[in-house]
C-alpha cells in the first residue's frame, strides 16, 4: 500500500541496500523526534558510505520533498512529505513496502490450508460459503518486529490447487484468468485477542489497524478477500483527499 517510495530499489546491491536502510532510519527517527538529521560526516561514518553516495542518497530524498537541505545549515525531515510514503491508494507488496522504507523486511506462511469459504469473505465475493477457497495467514517482520498479519482467502477451481510461496495476487490470476487491478479496502481497529496477541508478540488489547480487502479484476469479478492486521508503531498510512470548493466559514 504504497505509491510514493522514499528510494528506489538497490538493484540487488548488498552495500548500497545497506546504506538505504540505515538512512531512513536515522529520516524516520529525526521525523518522530523533530531534530535535524546528523552531519554527512557523521552519517557517512556511521553508514559506512562515502559522501558521494551519501549526496545521491540524499538528493533522491530531498527531491520527493522528504528532506531539506541548505548550505551550511542542518538537513531536516519534513514529517508530512514523509507520510506520503505510506498512502492507501495503490497496494504495493507489503515486503516490498518496508524493505523501501528502510526495514530488514521478511514474511512467513504460519497457515496454509484447502477448506471452504469464511461466511464473511462469502457474503462480499457473493459467493457460496461452501465453495472451494484456498487460506492461508502471512505474516511480515519489519527488523525483528511484527509489522502485519494477513488472513488471504481466494476461491479455488476444481483442477487448480495452491503452490508454496505463492502470492495471493498470483493464485487469483491463476484462478480466474485476469489479475487484481483494484482492491476495494475498508480500513478499522480491532484490539488483539489472545491468539492474535501471541501472533504479532504484543499484549493482549493492543490496538492494531485492520483492513478488509476485496480484489477485483478489468471484468469487475471478485477475485480474492484478505483480512489485514497492522502494527501502527511500524507504519502510519495515510490518504490524500482533494478540496473541492465551496468553502464554508466556521
Amino acid at each position: 500500500m504504497s505509491t510514493t517510495l522514499p528510494l528506489p530499489p538497490p538493484g540487488g546491491d548488498p552495500a548500497a541496500l545497506r546504506m538505504q536502510h540505515g538512512l531512513l532510519r536515522f529520516v524516520r527517527e529525526a521525523a518522530e523526534s523533530g531534530a535535524p538529521l546528523p552531519g554527512e560526516h557523521e552519517l557517512t561514518a556511521r553508514l559506512g558510505c562515502t559522501r558521494q553516495q551519501l549526496r545521491n542518497a540524499m538528493s533522491t530524498l530531498e527531491a520527493q520533498g522528504i528532506v531539506r537541505r541548505r548550505q551550511g545549515t542542518v538537513t531536516t525531515v519534513d514529517p508530512v512529505a514523509l507520510r506520503l510514503s505510506v498512502r492507501l491508494e495503490e497496494q504495493f507488496e507489503h515486503t516490498d513496502l518496508l524493505d523501501r522504507l528502510g526495514y530488514r523486511a521478511s514474511v512467513e506462511v504460519l497457515s496454509s490450508q484447502t477448506g471452504t469459504l469464511p461466511s464473511q469473505a462469502a457474503a462480499l465475493m457473493e459467493l457460496p460459503p461452501a465453495t472451494r477457497a484456498h487460506r492461508a495467514r502471512k505474516r511480515w517482520r519489519a527488523d525483528e518486529t511484527v509489522a502485519m498479519v494477513a488472513d488471504d482467502v481466494v476461491p479455488l477451481a476444481d483442477e487448480i490447487e495452491a503452490r508454496d510461496g505463492e502470492s495471493i495476487f498470483d493464485l487469483a490470476h491463476r484462478v480466474w484468468g485476469e489479475p487484481v487491478i483494484w482492491e476495494v479496502s475498508t480500513p478499522g481497529v480491532a484490539l488483539l485477542d489472545e491468539a492474535l496477541a501471541t501472533t504479532f508478540e504484543l499484549a493482549v488489547g493492543t490496538p492494531v489497524m485492520t483492513f478488509e480487502l476485496v480484489g477485483v479484476g478489468a471484468s469487475g469479478k471478485r477475485l480474492m478477500y484478505s483480512l489485514e492486521y497492522h502494527n501502527p508503531a511500524v507504519a502510519s498510512y495515510s490518504v490524500v483527499r482533494t478540496v473541492r470548493p465551496p468553502w464554508h466559514g466556521g
